[in-house]
């Protein structure tokens, strides 16, 4: 014991110095703006309301103004601990630190204790709130370890011998028969139960994934109330706690929750200590108290006698005192009636309301999450009853350590680890039943990790996709639990980042954004699917993709889901290179909760080659090939799903400063044809059939890599192969029509439209987006009208070109033959039959576009009102110059079209200007053009109307003059305004009585 508590301080010291080096980096190197953008702080606020509330504490409302302004985008949420200061100074003063107790768009609300002196502040300010770090739980720890040091002879001497393997275990107690509250539960859970309570010293609940852990600790703490027992339960997070208290008062037992109300959920707030107090007879007594409270409080913010202010503080911190004394025979007389007192470890601490109890008051200490929390952290609660039950998973998530060093040097090993390493099968009992996942989901992290010894009940052991209401159960993804999406061979690498940085994979985070679009397009509802990530910056680029179409999909790092659960879960491993490193992928527990999240679908997406460096996932890789569905990548790159490259968010370049790896702690569908479905390559009992898929798309991938079409060897070769095809094409006099499939990229349709041209041949575009296709016939040949709804079909025998460049012949088809030119009823022109539907759309639009010019000179004085909308902004065209360029390219050519239009973005819009704007130039907002710096201003270019109307509607409607300024300044202070007036008034007197003085002078 001696050397773990010297070893201890010394750990938990480098920890706080991590800490501290951590916030002093963020608070001091950084300038004020950029801690706001982080959301870490926020300045400029005033003051617009102070109350007496959460049971005596001053809660104080913050806002960016009187007019309830919108608040910057921040991270302070309740329970945060917030620290107050002056906005304005080069140093601003400390006033003081709060709990947040609620956060709004428009305000954010701190309690702040008595003992602050809140009063004289004005409600002008202006002030700042930050986020602070705290320092109470680092005191309350070492607190613990001197005092475990310290310990004299008592009950708890027993349990902390046992506990360092200095003293032996007792024999277990001999039990009644007991009656379980719960019926529910099945054998392991009620063995767990009855083995917990015999156990003289300690007792371990091994709950692995969703077998149930918390409903047997539920039922153990229940069971020893009823045998007579006083009971402290702990977890290490609030939210761990708020859930026993929820399940423990559904057995009507006596509970306090200890700690802050504002970090207690609301629907329990009532089980809490303070709304207890607020409720009871002994405060009921002192209302009238803190009404007078409330009252003096009031008369001191109207008055300015400093001497009535003086008095009625005075008289505040009187009722103040009293208050406190009641209270404080309240709580005792609260806590001593309770059957079960429920907290966080550290708010288990004798600084906290357990001072008030006798040392020998509780019978049993129960700590659920024990792995999730470090040792020392445990001891705060365990030296309270000389009996303990430790419940958790130690195969699970570790405790979350800051400094790498003391989390190797011993302070990530968990109280449970260690007795378990200890006493073996002594002391724990294993739960073996879950309740969550599907048979096959659960089976490889029970043959790796829990030796084979988990079964899934049979209500879930078969559940899928499908069963649930509304979801297309033909639908492939509805009909199986496992999936696997390979990027092995289709060059979808990580970001390149040093080691130490976050690590993203713009690939697979396109691959799981068109899985969920997927998921929910057969029927799966956003709030039932979520997103695992192991790094917080494939976090943020996947948020980017998924969040604007589907808010409700949850997207957060493993560590943030620890607990939680979803019928459909998506993980991606990120890490692809070829070195194969995997970093802390490595970390099995982490592996583990990942997988064990889903219900009823679990996809994983990764390099098969690059993971399977280490071991434990290639046991995964191998698992899913074996038990699950395969994809590789290339079957999502070949539907398209890669054809917008993603934009990075400008904060995405901040997470690649971190100088950590990161784990955080934490619309309708499209319709069905929208959505790409690749095609399922369905696996065998080995991973041949992965490693032939894997191959196969690599060997297709080298063989026409779009990448490289800019490459000039590259462009040659496609261009004589292209040419070798419409040569044939031409000597076979069999043939008449010819049509390119949909799998051509732009560039290759391209260079078949400039072919045909030269080759003299008829060559029209058919299709919209992912199924546009060309089709090329011969002048004078037999082909049916082109239209944008059928396919095209020839007359003779058409050829259809594959994606390997081979011509593939198709039976010939029988058709009528029809005339090869039609008269245009616009224009009166002949065209060609496949031309023909492409030139009456243009003959049409020249005639509207002539009928508006016409129709607007004769309505010039009536189109006023509409002209100035369209100043305004409501339809922004392009420049007459822009217009008349994309006009002198053929309308039938469409790949044409686009090739100009982006020729135009590369040139700056002011007319007779050449400089190239690719790289550096601005866009006008009104004329939506592209122009170099020195024409980039409205007033040059042409734009200078409507960015005056512009910005007279933006004063109109907001107040705000032009885009950079502020709202008009608050009035000066009246006394600041008064002095200044007097001080101005003497100056000029000086001034006068000095002329007048010279005047003389020069009289004499």
């Amino acid at each position: 014991m001696e050397k773990f508590v010297g070893k201890h301080l010394r750990l938990l010291e480098k920890e706080r110095e991590t800490e501290i080096e951590e916030t002093r980096c963020l608070t001091e190197k950084l300038p004020i703006k950029e801690l706001q953008r982080r959301g870490i702080c926020l300045p400029k606020l005033c003051i617009v309301g102070r109350r007496t509330g959460f049971y005596g504490r001053i809660v104080i409302t913050f806002e960016m103004g009187r007019n309830q302004q919108e608040l910057p985008s921040h991270k302070f949420t309740p329970g945060d601990i917030a620290g107050l200061s002056q906005s304005s100074g080069e140093q601003p003063e400390d006033i003081g630190s709060g709990i947040v107790t609620r956060a709004s768009k428009t305000s954010v609300c701190i309690a702040f204790d008595d003992n602050q002196d809140l009063f004289l502040l004005s409600d002008d300010g202006p002030y700042k709130l930050q986020k602070l770090a705290n320092d109470v739980t680092y005191k309350r720890l070492k607190k613990a370890l001197r005092e475990l040091q310290s310990l004299p002879p008592c009950p708890v001497s027993q349990l902390v011998g046992v506990l360092f393997g200095e003293r032996e275990l007792t024999p277990p107690y001999i039990t009644k028969e007991i009656t379980f509250v719960n019926q529910n539960l099945d054998d392991s859970q009620r063995e767990a139960v009855r083995f917990a309570l015999s156990q003289p010293e300690v007792a371990v609940i091994h709950g692995p994934p969703g077998t149930g852990k918390t409903t047997t600790v539920v039922e153990a703490i229940t069971q020893a109330v009823k045998l007579g027992n006083k009971v402290l339960t702990c977890a290490p997070s609030n939210i761990a706690v708020d859930n026993l208290v929820e399940r423990l008062a559904r057995n009507k037992l006596k509970i306090v929750r200890l700690g802050h109300p504002a970090r207690v959920l609301p629907h329990i707030q009532k089980y809490s200590l303070d709304a207890i107090l607020a409720n009871s007879e002994e405060t009921k007594l002192v209302e009238d108290v803190r009404k007078d409270i409330d009252k003096a409080w009031s008369q001191m913010k109207k008055t300015r006698d400093k001497g009535e202010k003086h008095t009625l503080r005075g008289e505040m911190k009187f009722l103040r005192k009293e208050l406190a004394q009641r209270e404080q025979a309240a709580t005792k007389e609260i806590l001593k009636r309770a059957d079960v007192v429920l907290a966080t470890l550290t708010s288990a601490s004798p600084e906290g309301p357990i001072k008030f109890l006798d040392a020998n008051h509780f019978n049993l200490t129960v700590i659920d999450e024990c792995s999730q929390a470090i040792e020392v952290a445990c001891w705060i609660p365990l030296m309270r009853a000389p009996r303990c039950v430790l419940a958790g998973d130690h195969l699970q998530l570790p405790p979350t350590i800051l400094s790498q060093e003391a989390a190797k040097d011993g302070l990530e090993v968990t109280l449970m680890e260690r007795i378990i390493d200890l006493y073996h099968t002594k002391v724990i009992r294993m739960l073996t039943t879950q309740y969550r996942m599907h048979q096959l989901i659960m089976q490889w992290s029970s043959d790796q990790l829990y030796h084979s010894k988990l079964t899934a009940h049979p209500t879930v052991a078969g559940h899928l996709l499908g069963d649930m209401e509304g979801v297309n159960i033909e639908e492939e993804e509805a009909s199986f639990p496992l999936l696997m999406i390979d990027t092995a061979g289709c060059d979808l690498n990580e970001m390149d980042t040093p080691e130490e940085i976050s690590k993203g994979n713009e690939g697979e985070a396109d691959i799981v954004s068109s899985h969920v679009e997927r998921l929910i397009t057969i029927g799966v509802k956003q709030q039932d699917i979520a997103v695992i990530a192991p790094y917080n910056l494939q976090v943020e680029l996947l948020r980017l993709r998924i969040w604007p179409k589907f808010p409700d999909v949850e997207i957060k790092s493993v560590d943030g889901f620890q607990g939680r659960e979803k019928e459909a879960v998506i993980i991606t491993l990120v890490r692809s290179n070829r070195r194969g490193e995997v970093g802390f992928l490595s970390e099995r527990r982490r592996i583990n909760v990942a997988v064990t999240r889903a219900r009823r679908h679990l996809a994983v997406i990764c390099d098969s080659e690059t993971v399977s460096h280490d071991e434990f996932l290639k046991s995964l890789v191998d698992y899913m090939a074996s038990h699950g569905e395969v994809q590789t990548a290339q079957d999502y790159i070949d539907s398209g799903v890669f054809n917008n490259k993603s934009v990075r968010p400008e904060h995405l370049d901040d997470l690649l400063t971190l100088n950590s790896v990161s784990k955080s702690k934490g619309s309708g569908a499209r319709p069905k044809s929208s959505v790409s479905k690749p095609k399922h390559s369905h696996s065998s009992d080995s991973r041949n059939s992965t490693t032939s898929a894997i191959g196969s798309s690599r060997d297709r991938r080298n063989r026409d890599n779009d990448k490289n079409i800019c490459d000039e060897a590259m462009t040659e070769k496609k261009t004589e192969k292209y040419r070798e095809i419409l040569e044939k094409f031409v000597a076979n006099a069999d043939v008449n029509c010819m049509e390119f499939p949909p799998t051509l990229t732009s560039f290759e349709r391209m260079l078949v439209h400039e072919l045909a041209g030269k080759l003299s041949l008829t060559h029209v575009s058919k299709g919209e987006d992912k199924g546009r296709f060309i089709v090329v016939s011969k002048p004078g040949g037999q082909s049916v009208s082109v239209t944008t709804e059928t396919s095209v079909q020839s007359t003779e025998v058409p050829v259809v070109i594959e994606n390997t460049g081979h011509l593939d012949e198709i039976p010939s088809q029988k058709k009528e033959k029809q005339s090869d030119k039609l008269v245009c009823p616009h224009c009166n022109k002949d065209v060609i039959r496949a031309n023909f539907s492409l030139h009456e759309i243009h003959c049409l639009r020249q005639q509207r576009d002539c009928s508006a010019k016409a129709s607007e000179k004769s309505q010039k004085a009536s189109s006023r009102k509409d002209q100035t909308k369209q100043q305004n902004g409501t339809k922004k065209l392009r420049p007459p110059s822009a217009t008349a360029k994309i006009e002198k390219v053929d309308a039938d050519d469409f790949d044409g079209l686009i090739a100009a239009a982006q020729k135009l973005d590369e040139v700056c819009g002011f007319k007779k200007c050449k400089v190239k704007v690719k790289t550096l130039g601005q866009n006008c907002e009104f004329c939506m053009r592209r122009f170099c710096l020195s024409h980039h201003i409205p007033e040059i270019h042409g734009c200078g109307e409507v960015a005056k109307a512009h910005a007279r509607s933006t004063h109109i409607k907001e107040g705000v003059l032009y885009r950079s300024s502020t709202t008009k300044p608050a009035p000066p202070d009246p006394k600041r305004q008064a002095a200044l007036h007097r001080k101005l008034d003497k100056k000029l007197s000086d001034l006068t009585s000095q002329r007048s003085k010279s005047g003389k002078k020069n009289n004499k």
